[in-house]
């Protein structure tokens, strides 16, 4: 291969591998993100099942303590039956208890039912709590391992930055301005010829064009999208195929 032309697939492939690692690690933060805010909602999930069930706790104790004042008016009123004078009195007396006693049988109710509430809360919490611990230290690991996916990719890239660096301080300034036109154009510069046409834009080469392309021993650009070509040759037979990226 022409040592320009090799020069310029390296610098290709080089900056098709930034990209690649740009495009991830813009990509992990918001998935971390995501991460993130999944365990927030989960937490904000139980503590709201958690204060309902604390919630429900009070309104029990708030009903009890009604019942324990009107078991007091009860007594007070069953208290004052011995000193009424008159049966108009009396009767009003026994009305007032059995309005009493129809509260205290309404707060019973009442509270049998905060009573299974709270017990089917507890059971329910509880389970949540336990699913919401497994998601938690789960999410946690897959957490840890984006971060550590991030500072391998931060790694790798100023690898392969390093090693483009290096191709573009040989490369002729001619070669590099034509480079840095298609590739600001383009998104890609160069674009390997396969089967008789640009694998970018896949348009058939002429014949002679794809002939010439495949001796790898000049600089020839598509008459289509204007990238620069190569050809990548078939491994021997046998041999496993590692194709270059595009």
């Amino acid at each position: 291969m022409h040592p320009d032309l090799e020069t310029l697939v390296d610098l290709h492939h080089a900056d098709v591998e930034l990209r690649h690692f740009d495009s991830e690690l813009a990509a992990l933060p918001q998935k971390k993100a995501a991460i993130e805010a999944q365990i927030v909602a989960d937490r904000a999930a139980l503590d709201a099942a958690k204060g309902a069930l604390d919630g429900l706790a009070k309104d029990r104790k708030r009903l009890e303590l009604e019942v324990q004042d009107f078991e007091a008016k009860r007594s007070k009123y069953k208290g004052q039956l011995g000193e009424v004078k008159t049966n108009k009195e009396y009767t009003a007396l026994l009305h007032e208890i059995e309005n009493v006693e129809r509260e205290i049988r309404s707060r019973e109710d009442s509270i049998l039912e905060a009573m299974e509430k709270v017990e089917g809360g507890q059971a329910k919490v509880k389970a949540e709590e336990s699913a919401f611990k497994g998601l938690e230290a789960q999410r946690r690991e897959e957490i840890k391992a984006i971060e550590a996916r991030i500072k391998e990719c931060e790694a790798e890239r100023a690898a392969v930055a390093a090693t483009r660096e290096k191709k573009v301080a040989v490369l002729k300034p001619d070669l590099l301005a034509e480079y840095s036109r298609i590739l600001a154009r383009r998104g890609t510069a160069l674009a390997e010829a396969k089967d008789g046409a640009c694998t970018m834009c896949h348009v058939k080469l002429r014949a002679q064009v794809f002939v010439d392309v495949k001796r790898n021993d000049a600089i020839i650009t598509c008459s289509s999208c204007s990238r620069i070509m190569f050809f990548n040759a078939p491994p021997p037979q046998g041999a496993i195929e590692a194709p270059l990226p595009h």
